[in-house]
């Protein structure tokens, strides 16, 4: 990642217990001659900075309330400091989200070596495994003839199996717009297994269209059902849900 994406460091900037920086030691390392006349320009021309500061008196004497901020809030602050100091922020975050949008792969990589939660990097791992059995499925359900309404089935229907829910419950109630994101690791375990085990049998039976695609999806959900309830629970379709679906 690009340096100008995160905070400045430096042991001239004060910091408090919590992590925060000041906003003035910050500006001063970045290059600002005057930071304390930058900073009302700023305030003055984006107001909104202000929200993502608190103001606070460092110990010493004759201290003045100094703003500090959080590594979010410096970024948004960067984002529209004058000069070559935004400059710098703006084409790395551009760049950023170029990578971002074009799925970057070694993006995604600097991401997982960023990771020290050692249940984070194993939940990441299982994600990756889910999208690729999900690419999987759906190439196969292409090869076998499904219509649109085929594939929303097949991947509801396997929500349901582990879950309980279909994809508008799970982001609901979990909060997470991307329906797999809001997956536990088990789940996702059990899920990826699910593709697998139906784009073996679409191709071992020879289905073709989605009268075919529902009966093995079904008949694959009803094999895992038992195995799902005796190692993790029952998955009861929840009474009254939020939605009424075919599924």
């Amino acid at each position: 990642m690009s340096e100008t994406l995160t905070l400045p460091d430096a042991p001239t900037i004060r910091r408090t217990a919590d992590g925060q920086i000041s906003v003035f030691d910050a500006l001063e390392v970045m290059g600002a001659k005057q930071p304390r006349v930058m900073w009302r320009r700023l305030v003055e021309a984006y107001p909104e900075v202000v929200t993502f500061c608190n103001n606070l008196k460092f110990p010493g004497a004759g201290q003045r309330l100094t703003p500090v901020t959080s590594e979010a809030g410096w970024r948004r602050i960067v984002t529209v400091l004058p000069g070559m100091l935004g400059k710098k922020y703006r084409a790395a975050a551009n760049k950023l989200v170029d990578r971002y949008l074009a799925g970057d792969a070694e993006l995604a990589a600097e991401l997982i070596d960023a990771q020290t939660d050692p249940e984070q990097s194993r939940w990441l791992a299982r994600r990756a495994q889910h999208k690729h059995s999900s690419i999987m499925l759906n190439s196969c359900l292409g090869r076998h003839g499904s219509s649109k309404r085929g594939y929303r089935y097949v991947h509801n229907r396997l929500n349901v199996s582990v879950t309980g829910m279909v994809a508008q419950e799970i982001q609901l109630s979990r909060g997470k717009t991307t329906t797999k994101d809001n997956f536990t690791e088990q789940e996702l375990a059990v899920h990826t297994t699910m593709q697998y085990a139906v784009v073996s049998e679409l191709d071992a039976t020879h289905a073709l269209g989605d009268g075919d695609i529902t009966r093995v999806v079904d008949g694959v959900a009803v094999d895992f059902q038992p195995i799902l309830k005796r190692y993790f629970g029952a998955r009861p379709y929840p009474q009254g849900g939020l939605l009424q679906v075919d599924v």
